[in-house]
């Protein structure tokens, strides 16, 4: 009976140990309104070398040579806690957290007047065309969300869908992580 106890009580204990990775894991995805701000307005410079090497290049062919050619670094944030219906752009009552932080930091003084752009992507369940028109929609959503909850001024926050041509999760095209919200500030000017 004793034996019976301690590995009850084990299991009990490593399953309260899981219980609670799995939520902080989960809870880790929340983005706050200080994030959001912070991460469209960071600086390029508190970057290191390798990062705003990598956000400034890329390759382009010239006259059969490849010239490394400049490319301005967007500051952006990826949003994961954003969460639709099913093959839908309805926003979720559990979407609403992350998109009350969304509002109130695109209303940040630190980020008045920024040009925002709304990305939506989707995993690799369904076409190309029916997951292009689904990112599109949901941008849309969270755009409209944005003006009627926030009073943010419409022609500043532009959409754009990216279906599924982006996984976050290459290795996995269909892992939840690449159904997600992305927010880059257009207007940001990085220091170098």
């Amino acid at each position: 009976m004793n034996s019976l106890h301690s590995t009850m009580s084990g299991l009990l204990a490593a399953g309260c140990v899981g219980l609670m990775l799995f939520c902080s894991s989960a809870f880790a995805q929340f983005v706050s309104r200080e994030q959001i701000v912070e991460a469209l307005t960071t600086r390029l410079a508190l970057l290191n070398f390798a990062d705003r090497l990598r956000l400034n290049r890329s390759l382009t062919l010239k006259s059969d040579d490849y010239v490394v050619a400049s490319a301005q670094p967007k500051a952006t944030i990826d949003l994961h806690e954003v969460f639709f219906k099913f093959n839908s752009a309805a926003i979720t009552d559990e979407a609403e957290p992350q998109l009350r932080e969304l509002g109130a930091a695109l209303s940040d003084p630190r980020l008045k007047g920024s040009i925002i752009s709304i990305g939506g992507h989707t995993d690799a369940v369904g076409s190309d065309a029916f997951n292009q028109n689904l990112s599109e929609r949901r941008a849309a959503t969270i755009r409209w969300y944005l003006v009627d909850n926030f009073k943010l001024p419409p022609a500043n926050l532009h959409t754009v869908g990216y279906g599924k041509r982006q996984p976050e999760n290459k290795a996995d095209v269909f892992a939840p992580e690449n159904r997600r919200v992305e927010i880059v500030n257009e207007t940001f000017q990085p220091q170098h």
